[in-house]
């Protein structure tokens, strides 16, 4: 899926950004490096390193699953909790030896997600 065309024009795919760009953003900002100098050094606008300073205390408080990198305003609460349940399963099943494929993830998640909703 390639950028949105607006216009006859394409515009720019939004950018997310990791959580450890987020906390290194963080950490040089209190080590005093200013907005403007984060924002050129890396190419984000500074209302998004605002942004960044404004969220630091929960970000610096984030522990996400194993594997995840960015958290989206879109995963709930539900979703690292099943997550973390998957995760937990799946490395039971590898531990017991057990051959997993991608459709039993994919049906095990299912169950999961539904359980706890």
């Amino acid at each position: 899926m390639g950028p949105k065309k607006v216009s006859g024009k394409v515009s720019a795919q939004k950018k997310m950004m990791s959580i450890e760009l987020k906390r290194e953003i963080i950490e040089k900002n209190e080590q005093g490096v200013r907005v403007a100098d984060l924002s050129r050094q890396y190419g984000r606008s500074t209302s998004t390193i605002c942004t960044v300073r404004k969220q630091k205390e929960s970000i610096k408080g984030i522990t996400p699953a194993k594997g995840v990198t960015i958290i989206s305003k879109l995963r709930s609460s539900l979703h690292e909790k099943m997550e973390k349940l998957l995760m937990v399963w799946v490395t039971e099943k590898q531990l017991k030896g057990d051959n997993l494929t991608q459709g039993d993830i994919y049906v095990r998640r299912h169950e999961r997600f539904t359980v706890i909703c």
